[in-house]
């Protein structure tokens, strides 16, 4: 009885992380931006890091830009990442739209760059 009762905890013991991780996943808003002044944007994107996470603290937001990639070479890439399904992302940024700091500076943003794209992805987790 006691190794069946340790084959059960061992079992469950391994399978509870493994279960935890398997929906363990982010959604990610991936936004290709053309910035004439590269370093005015990035300094406004830091303003709005503080201001989204004063928000959600589940929000990351990442910038990168492009060096080597042919037309899109100088562009910055914005990331903002959610731990969650699509459906948490939606209703997370919403909650974002809805606070008027975020509101505005997402306003100010429009006279420092022009979108190239702008798209969402998930997560596959390995």
């Amino acid at each position: 009885m006691r190794k069946l009762i340790s084959v059960i905890l061992l079992g469950l013991s391994i399978s509870l992380p493994i279960a935890a991780v398997a929906d363990d996943h982010s959604t990610l808003r991936v936004v290709q931006v053309q910035a004439d002044d590269v370093g005015a944007y990035i300094a406004q994107l830091s303003k709005g890091k503080s201001l989204i996470s004063e928000v959600d603290s589940k929000f990351t937001l990442r910038a990168i830009q492009a060096t080597f990639a042919g037309e899109a070479a100088g562009n910055v890439i914005v990331v903002v990442e959610y731990p969650g399904s699509f459906g948490e992302f939606a209703m997370a940024w919403d909650k974002l739209m809805a606070d008027p700091a975020v509101g505005a500076w997402l306003g100010g943003l429009s006279e420092l760059r022009r979108i190239a794209s702008d798209s969402l992805y998930t997560e596959f987790p390995l």
